[in-house]
């Protein structure tokens, strides 16, 4: 038979299980608080992140002059983001911290006096996919201030006195070339801007010297791709193109394809770089 445990012996492994229950109920609470904590917010990282993807867009067709137009407000955004405001509650802290000094290498670049051209858009196309970087291990998610609701994106459309008379959103499909347009007016989130079922919407390639006009895919419904019946009273803010024409659209296909566009119809004119929705990368990120 054993022997009985003497009573300082019992209060110590009394007290060592306590410890031991006390540590593991505060480890479990503190992966409970990490895995429902508040959302991360880092403003800097955003703002940049809509500089950035407007800048890699220059930088594809080549825009010096609009990349160095807008450098002195791209290079204060890229500053701003840094580890002083650099929220205390990111997804991975090592992964950010290096992926900053990577982020500050690039803007340090473009700080550089008398950058040659060739150079810049290096530079400038190598930023938004470090900020893509930069907010996955922060643990944030990735959706452009400037994506409308169907995911195209979104550009301001000016009338013939030079206000905003409505915005587009316009979304041009990688895998295949297809065009799809919205209109509203005022700004985003307006009222529908609905143009007669017979109306055409023109979109001008200089750089491509190319023309494109879309049109309703039928004047009884023209469904958009969801589904949605947009006619109302013989009239739609729907445009689509090559829709049934069989005009070629292979020319507007691919991932990398950025094109400024000046897009005009009833008098109304935007002005915008076209770039694509991409299907297989972007719609699993």
């Amino acid at each position: 038979m054993s022997r009985p445990m003497n009573k300082p012996a019992c209060i110590l492994d009394c007290f060592s299980s306590f410890l031991l229950i006390s540590l593991t109920c505060w480890i479990c609470s503190c992966e409970r608080q990490a895995g429902s904590g508040a959302a991360v917010e880092w403003p800097e990282l955003v703002a940049f992140d809509e500089l950035a993807y407007q800048m890699e867009g220059h930088a594809k067709i080549k825009d010096a002059e609009g990349i160095r137009g807008m450098l002195g407000p791209l290079l204060d955004s890229g500053r701003a983001v840094s580890i002083d405001t650099m929220p205390s509650n990111v997804a991975n802290q090592p992964m950010v911290e290096q992926t900053l000094g990577d982020l500050t290498s690039l803007v340090g670049g473009l700080g550089s006096e008398s950058v040659p051209d060739e150079e810049l858009f290096s530079l400038v196309e190598g930023l938004h996919p470090v900020v893509e970087a930069l907010i996955e291990a922060a643990g944030m998610p990735h959706i452009h201030a400037n994506e409308g609701p169907n995911g195209g994106y979104l550009h301001p459309v000016f009338g013939t006195n030079g206000d905003q008379a409505g915005t587009v959103e316009i979304k041009l499909h990688d895998d295949a070339g297809d065009i799809e347009v919205w209109l509203t007016r005022q700004g985003h989130g307006g009222p529908v801007w609905d143009l007669p079922v017979d109306s055409r919407i023109k979109l001008h390639f200089p750089d491509l010297k190319k023309q494109v006009q879309l049109a309703v895919r039928d004047a009884e419904e023209n469904r958009d791709e969801s589904g949605q019946i947009t006619v109302r009273e013989g009239a739609t803010n729907y445009f689509v193109f090559p829709g049934e024409t069989g005009a070629d659209a292979s020319w507007l296909m691919g991932a990398d394809f950025a094109a400024k566009v000046a897009m005009n119809f009833d008098g109304a004119l935007s002005e915008f770089i076209l770039r694509p929705h991409v299907h297989a990368e972007e719609e699993a990120h």
